[in-house]
């Protein structure tokens, strides 16, 4: 597998070698040149490199390397491009023909990329909705993953409730009473749709929350610190499943759905049936919590290729 690291947008990649046909008289030819054209044919038949592409998040990392190494158990030959930004930066690659095939989320997909609002809280109608949209960008989504990388709220284990009880409503009577603070996001915290969206479906009181702005990052260590009661992650988050902390379940689906999917650009050598076949087992094993444990395993140093490996020998292999 060859791997390009791209510190920009606009890096450009050789074309592929293209596909050639021969046209051969063969009136008085011997029997070496018929073999020697038989090998010039078989070369012209190879299949030409797929292009992955993967962004500039870590979970990007994770997940096209988990695309590559899927392809390239199948017989593919693979080159990987990163660093290619976010659903925007990767969208613009595909349709500029410099990725063949990458990982996106439906809810920034909908959002970002086709600028719609309002992105469905269900993931299989998230995943809909961008399919049949992006058919006009020459982008054919294929089946998706069963994670869902969609905004979420932490707490510490230790201020959790039993297993199975940490959901918002839970999490709506705590963050009301005045005392416990929440760290977000300025943007969630101001913007409309973000916390005043989630307050008024659970029923927080806004007046008695406070309320202190920080990345995800630092919502994870200042709810370790306990200094803040609750931080705004994603359920699929390394760093919080890292840090021991517990992601709270959006019991009344509220969060709009971010369905980790694989994505073509039509008319590329991704654009084949065996690519999608090679894929959907991988997608079929990857729910929530393992990639959110694969994500937590890269924030620890571990190489996504040797994660992507051990993910395919073990959760996909063995349901084999």
């Amino acid at each position: 597998m060859r791997r390009v690291r791209d510190w920009g947008l606009g890096g450009q990649v050789p074309p592929p070698v293209a596909r050639r046909r021969l046209a051969v008289a063969v009136a008085g030819l011997g029997l070496a040149l018929v073999v020697g054209l038989g090998a010039c044919a078989a070369a012209g038949a190879e299949r030409d490199a797929i292009v992955v592409g993967a962004g500039s998040h870590p979970e990007q990392e994770v997940l096209g390397a988990i695309v590559a190494a899927a392809l390239e158990r199948d017989g593919h030959d693979v080159e990987v491009r990163g660093d290619l930004g976010d659903t925007v930066g990767l969208r613009r690659e595909a349709v500029g023909e410099r990725i063949d095939v990458f990982v996106d989320y439906t809810g920034a997909a909908w959002g970002l990329g086709l600028g719609e609002q309002a992105p469905p809280a269900d993931g299989e109608e998230s995943w809909e909705r961008v399919r049949e949209a992006d058919v006009a960008n020459g982008l054919r989504w294929l089946t998706p993953s069963e994670a869902d990388a969609t905004l979420a709220l932490a707490v510490r284990a230790e201020d959790a409730p039993p297993e199975g009880e940490a959901t918002m409503s839970w999490l709506a009577g705590e963050l009301s009473g005045g005392e416990r603070s929440l760290c977000a996001e300025v943007d969630f915290l101001l913007r409309e749709g973000g916390l005043d969206a989630i307050a008024r479906e659970y029923g927080i009181d806004l007046a008695r929350l406070p309320r202190r702005p920080a990345t995800a990052a630092e919502a994870v260590e200042e709810v370790e610190a306990q200094r803040c009661f609750a931080g705004l992650v994603t359920a699929t988050s390394g760093a919080a499943r890292a840090a021991g902390l517990v992601v709270v379940t959006d019991d009344l689906d509220v969060w709009p759905a971010f369905v980790a999917a694989p994505v073509v650009r039509e008319g590329s050598p991704a654009d084949e049936p065996d690519v999608a076949e090679a894929l959907a087992p991988a997608m079929a094993a990857l729910d929530t919590a393992a990639l959110a444990t694969l994500n937590a395993e890269h924030a620890t140093g571990q190489d996504p290729d040797d994660l992507a490996a051990r993910f395919l020998d073990e959760a996909v292999e063995e349901e084999a």
